[in-house]
């Protein structure tokens, strides 16, 4: 029969340490304090009374300081590594004696060490042989200030906890240790009890002081008293013991609840076990835990292991903390009913937040099972959330009465800035999730995220620099602002000086940019020095403090975004001998160096393969326009006009982008800019990927069901398949092969998330998430997974392409020849395997609309699809499987037009054309009036279609118009979503619209950029503009003038398309909640 504990009392009449303890110790004593691993057997446990871990710290006390002689308070510093159960006894020893422990990392240097030491006026530790080294160090550099330390062995304690890690050796069980003195002057609740130290991120660890009040606060959290009223049994063998967590699971858990915790079987004097998950699980399944406390990275392996799962789905709860959990993980651990929870806190504030639901919480307070990684606040901390201006707030604690503070650092009032960054649930009100720290990382406009002190470190190793701090947050590029030390300052105005100083400084700067992933390069256009007479702002440990620095060099910064776009120093390089295609191509290969860490480019592939990215490219233009500026030749001045400002995407090549300028320059050279060179380009690489095409030869029938190899998983069409492919239990089994990402096992799950699609789908066993490319050899695989793969799939949706319309139709020369590959491996498969490609309208964008439709089969003529290099690529691929199909291959392409959103969730992805409209619209005061029909597919219903193709039994069409079969008028749409941005823009001709959009391009600030980012679509709503006034455009015409398009196959083939109702308002109106919700528009 289970006994329930008699518990302390909570109102601060009795002190936590060691009043709690001794309370158990009398009304508790024979109940389990602790439990591990029997020594004698590997299938017996050892239970520790609270009685026995009293007497054990009684015992340490006497031995620490006899008859409490001595002065009260003294700081007494841990410096061990032994097991949990003799450093819990060993804290409350100390803590008993009257002293105060110091816990120390043994991984702290022995500067941190020393330093904590002087903080704390500490002058004892205690300490083992095996530190012996570390020892030393601390004692000489201490010696050297002339401070004292007086230095104990662990081993003199041993008789005070010899009975906990031995107790079936004790030959004096009967005997009770003699009671320690208590203190005649009792206890103040401002008394420190013990500190515990920072982690040192910012510099060396701070000893941080645990108060009897805040201890008590502390041991009130829902963390420990919630988990205690549910009786838990918490595994807590793997925490440090020197930590925050390690103390309150292993130490403070078990005196306040009364009940037990469990523990790796003691090693003394050997060192302590190494927590691994395999040995955590199994000492947790023999001490009958309920619960278990870990650090991420276990649930993480347990998250692969079918076996784990089984028993981690019979514990009550599982507690992690000290760092993020992957949402794949937490994803898959909960759909297999995993009870997960997130714990938060930190040593300065305590445990703000609910570990579990609240006991008679209503059920809106209920946290799903689904939100595992959100959190809850607690009623009793005063919380401030200071916005950041991302859609991240910072969270800082005041001081109260209900919830003090271990340490206070607001400037304004007193309290505690977490440094801390948080993003409310978008549907779930109080619930928060933490995405990171303030300061420690920049995120660029682009999504990319930097983590500067690196790079900061290395520039300012440079004895002419005292400080540097990196800049860009939501710039689409980083900058460093520069402090020299005081005899190499220079007036940052001077341009000489400020050149001069930058080429002084560069070999560092370069030599920082050498690791760093390449958005987080710096260039010497980027590099601000600082004025003398505004010296960086330090707090007293003399760090910079980086949000008042940037600020105070804020006006500056913006200026140098202002002026970047324009920058055309060619950093010394000569113009070209002559404006030949030759002499040209020589001059890029040096620019191009220039501006990719000296990387010499090969003059036949594209620079973007060889490191370039957008920010490479800008400043490649602009040293192109700095050169043809300062030119004497008034045509050469001229060609500046015609500089596209996408050229280097245009003509990605050193060669291309030669060719391209000579024809500038000289406009009777052939450029191969012509619609005829695209098409002619298109025809030889048909020609080139349909030679010695295979014949089918597999005929046998899969016995595993459907089985979907699926690219391109990530994207809105990709997503939204995958999504189908998952919830239809039709299909067997579904591979995804997406890039390889240093975060690739997350990107699901963010797509997913961000398009509000069911992420515990991810969980789905059938989901094998693999990263590869088609291009490459075995798809860039292990040879036993891509055996695998090929020989149980049945289909392949390639869905995966590059989409950028400046890009010329050799840049995707590279995908062509993966299809070609897919087209073989589809052909020597042992049984048909049948390819779904993804093409593009834009395959056809050229048509006529006067010849009719566009029907649903190849076009034979290449130059429809010669708008553009991407467009051509879909038009050769499609040629390329209509060939492979007169083989007898199982190959479907899929012409896809515009997708919009779901219509359940109005999920349209932000960076498209039309939410670019959208949001531009609200900023310009007014929407564009167009003619013409929209034939737009909701992302959902092309889920619907896939899987109709995937399971139909009859043959396919060998092509298909993924357009919408009853098309809307564009006026309707734009109509419902003007009502539901509350009808106050009103209607203007769409030229009208391109004027005021082309009135902010030409001069934009970062706001512009911001509130109206069709400026960087400008090019394309001109061509709409251009196409809607002409004739050709009338009210059976789709919007923008791009043809009809046939969907008889369509139709034909899948239920979803033959069923699908016509755009309504209330489609319209759910993609304005959709952005709305996601903070895109207001």
């Amino acid at each position: 029969m289970t006994v329930s504990p008699l518990l302390p009392p909570y109102d601060g009449s009795t002190t936590v340490l060691p009043g709690f303890l001794d309370f158990h110790a009398e009304h508790n004593a024979d109940l389990t304090c602790f439990v591990y691993p029997s020594q004698d057997s590997s299938s017996t446990i050892t239970n520790i009374s609270f009685r026995e871990v009293a007497e054990a710290t009684h015992r340490i006390a006497h031995v620490l300081r006899p008859g409490r002689r001595g002065p009260e308070g003294d700081v007494v510093a841990i410096l061990v590594h032994t097991d949990a159960i003799v450093y819990s006894a060993l804290m409350i020893g100390i803590i008993r004696a009257g002293l105060v422990p110091l816990p120390m990392s043994p991984r702290n240097s022995s500067q941190a060490i020393c330093n904590m030491l002087a903080k704390t006026s500490c002058h004892r530790i205690i300490a083992q042989s095996s530190l012996g080294s570390l020892v030393i160090d601390v004692q000489s550099e201490l010696a050297q200030k002339g401070f004292s330390l007086q230095v104990d062995d662990l081993s003199t304690m041993r008789a005070g906890f010899q009975d906990l890690i031995n107790p079936s050796h004790n030959t004096n069980k009967a005997t009770i240790a003699e009671p320690y003195p208590t203190n005649p002057s009792g206890s103040k609740k401002e008394d420190v009890v013990f500190f515990i130290h920072s982690s040192g991120s910012t510099g060396f660890p701070k000893p941080i002081p645990f108060s009897q009040k805040f201890l008590s606060q502390w041991a009130q959290s829902d963390l420990i008293l919630g988990a205690g009223r549910r009786g838990f049994r918490w595994g807590a063998m793997t925490l440090p013991q020197f930590h925050a967590m390690g103390i309150g699971f292993q130490i403070i858990y078990p005196i306040v609840s009364g009940q037990s915790v469990s523990l790796f079987a003691p090693q003394y004097p050997a060192p302590p076990v190494v927590p691994h998950p395999q040995n955590t699980l199994e000492v947790c399944k023999l001490t009958c835990s309920t619960a278990l406390t870990v650090v991420p990275s276990f649930l993480e392996t347990w998250a692969h292991s079918d076996t784990a799962i089984e028993y981690l789905r019979t514990l009550q709860a599982i507690c992690f903390g000290g760092g993020p959990l992957s949402p794949k993980a937490g994803d898959k651990l909960v759909a297999a009913g995993v009870k997960i929870t997130t714990a938060y806190g930190g040593t300065e504030f305590g445990a703000p937040a609910y570990t579990f639901d609240e006991d008679g919480a209503q059920d809106s307070e209920i946290k799903p099972d689904a939100d595992w990684s959100w959190l809850r606040f607690s009623k009793k901390p005063n919380l401030r959330w200071v916005p950041q201006g991302d859609g991240t707030y910072e969270l800082q604690i005041l001081t109260s009465e209900a919830f003090g503070l271990a340490v206070e650092n607001l400037p304004d009032t007193r309290g505690y800035a977490t440094s801390d960054l948080f993003v409310p649930h978008p549907t779930r009100k109080g619930l928060w999730r933490i995405v990171g720290r303030k300061d420690d990382v920049l995120v660029l406009s682009t999504g990319e995220k930097i983590v500067p002190l690196h790079q900061e470190e290395q520039i300012t190793a440079n004895p002419m620099i005292m400080g540097a701090l990196m800049f860009g947050r939501e710039r689409e590029q980083a900058g460093i602002l520069i402090e020299p030390n005081p005899e190499f300052a220079i007036d940052p105005t001077d341009e000489a000086a400020l050149a001069a100083f930058r080429n002084k400084i560069w070999p560092s700067v370069e030599e920082a940019n050498t690791p760093a992933p390449a958005f987080a390069r710096i260039f010497k256009e980027m590099i601000l020095v600082t004025d003398p007479s505004k010296p960086f702002p330090r707090a007293g440990k003399g760090t910079v403090i980086r949000n008042q620095a940037t600020a105070l060099y804020a006006d500056a910064i913006d200026k140098l975004y202002d002026t970047v776009a324009q920058s055309s120093d060619s950093e010394g390089i000569p113009p070209p001998t002559s404006w030949s295609t030759g002499d040209i191509e020589h001059w890029i290969v040096k620019l191009a160096a220039s501006v990719n860490d000296g990387r010499i480019p090969s003059s036949s592939q594209s620079l973007f393969e060889q490191g370039f990215d957008s920010l490479s490219a800008t400043f490649m233009r602009n040293r192109i326009l700095g050169v043809l500026r300062s030119a004497e030749d008034p045509s050469l001045q001229k060609a500046v006009s015609k500089i596209s400002p996408n050229i280097v995407f245009e003509h990605p090549s050193v060669r291309e982008l030669a060719t391209a300028l000579a024809g500038i320059v000289d406009p009777t050279s052939d450029t191969s800019l012509a619609p005829g060179k695209i098409a002619a380009d298109a025809v030889a690489l048909v020609e080139k990927y349909t030679a010695n095409l295979p014949l089918q030869t597999g005929q046998s029938r899969s016995t595993d069901g459907v089985v979907v190899l699926l690219t391109g998983s990530t994207g809105n069409i990709g997503s939204h398949i995958l999504a189908a492919l998952l919830a239809d239990n039709r299909i067997s089994k579904v591979y995804t092969l997406n890039r390889a990402s240093s975060t690739s096992e997350d990107r699901l799950a963010t797509a997913f998330r961000d398009r509000d699609l069911p992420v515990a789908l991810l969980s789905h066993p059938k989901l094998h998430s693999l990263a590869g490319d088609l291009s490459q050899d075995n798809f860039g695989l292990e040879q036993s997974t891509y055996t695998e793969i090929i020989n149980s799939a049945t289909h392949i949706v390639h869905n995966a392409w590059t989409v950028n319309f400046n890009h010329p139709l050799s840049a995707f020369e590279k995908q062509i020849a993966g299809v070609r590959k897919v087209v073989d491996i589809c052909a020597s498969s042992p049984r048909p395997v049948k390819l779904l490609f993804t093409s593009s309208v834009g395959a056809a964008g050229g048509w006529k609309s006067d010849d009719g439709l566009v029907p649903e089969k190849p076009l034979p003529n290449p130059e429809i699809a010669a708008l553009n290099g991407y467009a051509a690529s879909k038009y050769v691929v499609e040629q390329i499987l209509s060939k492979a199909a007169e083989n007898g291959l199982n190959m479907v392409s899929l012409r896809m037009g515009q997708a919009c959103g779901s219509r359940e969730t109005g999920a349209w992805g932000t960076t498209e054309w039309m939410p670019i409209l959208v949001k531009s619209s609200i900023a310009l005061g007014c929407l564009p009036d167009i003619d013409g029909l929209v034939s737009w597919v909701p992302l959902d219903a092309i889920g619907g279609l896939y899987i109709d193709l995937l399971l139909s039994e009859q043959a396919l069409p060998q092509l298909m118009n993924v357009v919408h079969p009853r098309p809307t008028q564009w006026k309707n749409v734009l109509s419902a979503i003007g009502e539901e941005l509350g009808g106050h823009l009103p209607f203007v001709p769409l030229d009208a619209w391109v004027h005021k959009l082309e009135a902010y391009a030409s001069e934009p600030t970062k706001q512009d950029l911001d509130n109206i980012p069709a400026i960087k679509l400008l090019t394309f709503f001109r061509g709409m503009a251009t196409t809607s006034t002409s004739d050709k455009v009338a009210a059976n015409v789709e919007a923008g003038g791009m043809p009809m398009f046939e969907t008889i196959q369509l139709q034909r083939s899948s239920l979803t398309m033959r069923q699908i109702p016509s755009l309504d308002d209330e489609n319209a109106r759910v993609w304005v909640r959709y952005w709305r919700k996601r903070g895109y528009i207001q």
